[in-house]
């Protein structure tokens, strides 16, 4: 179904989104900040990122662009999980490369429907050659 890269400094809540996913079926792995997602991506090269904006050593912001000046990862979609909802956050994570985001705390139906929608839209650009 997909392997979800879940990035999250809080235990709790990659638990929660870990448990969430898989009981959709999907593949889950984990990153604790946005240098062990990096890592992760490289070994594993996940079909979607869910990403904390907010977290030490390396946050989110950070990692998601640096990701995407990757040309092997860029076509990777990152989708921002944060509670930094203003206009401004938004728009930071947007320009770092995000392409939605996910308002903490996390609502289950959203979760899953935009997940789905962006694993849809990778699978259809990955067959075009996008």
């Amino acid at each position: 179904m997909g392997m979800i890269l879940v990035v999250d400094d809080n235990g709790d809540n990659r638990f929660l989104l870990q448990q969430m996913l898989s009981l959709n079926g999907y593949s889950v792995i984990s990153a604790v900040n946005g240098q062990d997602a990096l890592d992760k991506v490289h070994n594993t090269t996940p079909d979607l990122v869910l990403m904390d904006m907010a977290m030490p050593v390396k946050d989110g912001w950070t990692a998601t662009a640096e990701l995407k000046a990757e040309s092997r990862y860029s076509h990777i979609p990152v989708i921002a999980v944060t509670g930094h909802t203003t206009y401004n956050e938004l728009s930071r994570a947007t320009a770092a490369g995000c392409v939605d985001h996910l308002e903490k705390p996390i609502d289950y139906e959203v979760l899953v429907n935009k997940v789905a929608q962006y694993l849809k839209k990778n699978e259809k650009q990955l067959a075009l050659g996008a």
